[in-house]
Formats: C-alpha cells, structure tokens, sequence
C-alpha cells in the first residue's frame, strides 16, 4: 500500500521519536518527517497544535493529487475520450466498447465481456468499471483493442499491443 502513497511520519519530539523514526525507516521510504516540539510527545499536543504543523504538509499533498498526471497529446485525447464515458460507466460494473470516432458500439455487464469480444471488430477503447486482468487483456488482444482503460489493472504477465490505462492516470478521477 505504502508504495502508492505518500508516507508522512508525525512523531514524538523527544529521543523515542528518533528511534521510531530510524525503524520505520528501514521498513518504508518516509516522504514527510513530522516532529512534535522538542521534548514533548504527540499524545501531549493541543489539537491546535497538531493542525498547525499538519498545516502545510496537507496542503502540499492536496496539491499533488489534485494535478493531473497527463503526460503526452495522446493521454490528453484518450482522456477526453474516457472523460464523456465515464459519468454513465462509473459503478455500474459494464463496459464499454469505442470505435476510432469515439462512437459507442456496445455497452455491456463485465461478466459477459470476455465472451463478446471475439465476435466484434472496430473497437479501438475499451473501458470498464472494474480491473483490467489477464484473461481480458488476452480477449482484447485477440480482437484488435488498442487501449483498455479501467479502475485498477492486476498482475499481469503479458502487455504486449495493448496500452493500459487507469481513470486516475488519465486524470478523470
């Protein structure tokens, strides 16, 4: 979990604070180091306090995640494409096929995906309220999709000829 997030470590001013400090960080990369005021614990601290010194820290991290991880024009018009989609996709658990114009040629359950796609050609995008997997990836490269876009994308083996996309990458959620 820690991998994906960013780790911010709000400790005790005093010499445990420091050790805590020096454990964790051998277990996980700390991004932020917080400390209370010298010689006091955290439990010690006004709620007052603590707001102060999270202050700053917060906002940065707000920021961070409130910019938008497009890097290239062909994230940004994936993006848009996604982006009208999505609003009518989000937790419905189907799927949606696009063609190159980014008009719909279906709109079906997840559940019954897998077996749709061999008899249908023409889909440039597939999006879906779920996770992309490997026996998905392996129908979608049978049928010629050139990018799948969902919620989260599993271990997967084998990538190759498809671009695989996440909503949060794509900056839509």
């Amino acid at each position: 979990m820690y991998q994906k997030k960013s780790v911010v470590a709000f400790l005790d001013g005093d010499r445990a604070g420091g050790f805590i400090l020096k454990e964790l960080k051998s277990v996980v990369k700390v991004d932020v180091e917080l400390r209370a005021d010298e010689g006091i614990e955290v439990e010690e601290l006004t709620p007052q306090r603590v707001a102060d010194i999270l202050k700053d820290t917060a906002e940065k991290m707000h920021e961070q995640s409130a910019e938008t991880k497009i890097v290239n024009e062909d994230d940004k018009a994936l993006s848009d494409a996604i982006g009208k989609v999505y609003p009518n996709l989000n937790e419905t658990l189907e799927s949606v096929a696009l063609d190159t114009d980014n008009n719909q040629l279906f709109k079906i359950p997840i559940s019954e995906l897998v077996g749709k796609l061999p008899t249908q050609s023409g889909i440039k995008y597939l999006v879906l309220d779920g996770i992309i997997t490997q026996r998905l990836l392996d129908s979608a490269k049978q049928s010629g999709i050139k990018y799948i876009v969902g919620h989260r994308i599993a271990n997967l083996s084998n990538r190759d000829d498809v671009i695989l996309k996440t909503f949060t990458e794509l900056g839509i959620t």
